[in-house]
């Protein structure tokens, strides 16, 4: 039997340089993670995408620390990873404290702040508090990585 996830394709890379030279190389490819959205677009029958690029297993892009004398957080770092991290509750407890008010356990424990903002969403619990700490999100492609201030990323 069929099932509408049969009908899909899974590249799965070993490294996000692999990933950043398979989203250039064949730019139908919809980077998933944590899925906690596009899980429910696919059940709905509203996702467009059917060809997806597994960034789970990349730990490298779940990191969270300081790094000259700023705080970075990774695109795969979990809602609950961030409210359990030092340098976040030390730094910013508000973006802690947004992932806490983000969906249940399950979603807290497989959702990611890369997925919140990517997702573009208004009811993005982590939006707000990203755009008054002037966050800047590190956009990587096959070409290079350049910094982007969250405001202008987000409109």
């Amino acid at each position: 039997m069929r099932t509408a996830a049969a009908a899909l394709d899974l590249v799965r890379p070993t490294s996000v340089e692999q990933a950043l030279r398979a989203m250039a190389d064949d730019p139908s490819l919809v980077p998933i993670a944590g899925c906690t959205d596009v899980f429910v677009g696919l059940n709905a029958g509203t996702f467009p995408g059917t060809r997806f690029l597994d960034l789970w297993p990349l730990e490298e892009l779940r990191e969270i620390g300081i790094r000259n004398g700023t705080i970075a957080i990774g695109a795969l770092a979990t809602h609950a990873m961030i409210q359990e991290s030092a340098a976040v509750t030390s730094r910013i407890p508000i973006l802690a404290a947004a992932c806490r008010e983000i969906g249940g356990i399950q979603i807290q424990n497989r959702g990611t702040l890369g997925g919140n903002v990517a997702n573009g969403s208004p009811a993005g619990d982590t939006l707000p508090v990203l755009a008054v700490g002037e966050a800047v999100v590190v956009l990587g492609s096959a070409s290079g990585d350049r910094g982007v201030p969250f405001n202008a990323f987000f409109t």
